[in-house]
């Protein structure tokens, strides 16, 4: 699919910001750790302070990784966006999980699990030696499946960065798990604590 079809990025005023939003995360399911690059995070695992940005340009801006690294690691996250974002049945439930209006059709799905939440932002690690992959990060529903709100992964993870937009810092909690299976790449997802599944884009960019 080409780039210019893939559902926009909806930035949201949380994102906004041109502040850095400073932040930990976690998977709910370790199997999927993986997958995206952050298999030395376990269940036992220290919290690891991440970063959250709308775009590169605004992690340029703030200066903490070098310009280059933004962008390196935007495209990483970007790319990543098709075959990791959460699908739903219909666009209630996706704005049930992410908020109204932060949900599109993907054109490319096969079956009824049609619906995805847009790229609010992508997660980065503080450095380079932190080792963790860059990964799209969507708005979450304040309440919903036991978040606080603020930001959620593909995979499962909570992002929480206090309350309001300023927010810089936050705490890594896990979802409440209700029994989390994390298949191959492009297989069946289920999401502890999400109540809902996804799928991923096996025919989405190839």
């Amino acid at each position: 699919m080409a780039e210019r079809d893939l559902p926009r990025l909806d930035i949201g005023r949380k994102a906004a910001t041109k502040r850095s939003q400073t932040v930990s995360t976690a998977l709910v399911a370790s199997a999927g750790l993986a997958a995206f690059g952050l298999g030395s995070l376990t269940w036992t695992t220290p919290p690891q302070d991440v970063l959250v940005y709308p775009d590169a340009a605004a992690c340029a801006a703030e200066g903490i990784r070098p310009a280059t690294e933004c962008r390196s690691e935007y495209g990483i996250a970007r790319a990543a966006y098709p075959r990791t974002a959460p699908h739903y049945d219909t666009e209630y439930d996706c704005a049930r999980h992410h908020g109204s209006f932060r949900c599109s059709a993907d054109a490319a799905a096969t079956g009824t699990r049609r619906f995805v939440p847009r790229m609010a932002g992508y997660m980065i690690g503080r450095s380079a030696a932190q080792g963790v992959t860059p990964e799209p990060v969507y708005d979450h529903v304040d309440g919903h499946g036991g978040h606080g709100g603020s930001y959620c992964t593909g995979s499962g993870g909570k992002i929480s960065t206090g309350s309001g937009s300023a927010a810089s810092s936050g705490k890594l909690s896990a979802s409440p798990s209700k029994g989390s299976t994390v298949g191959p790449s492009y297989g069946k997802t289920t999401f502890g604590g999400f109540g809902d599944s996804g799928r991923g884009f096996s025919s989405f960019g190839g």
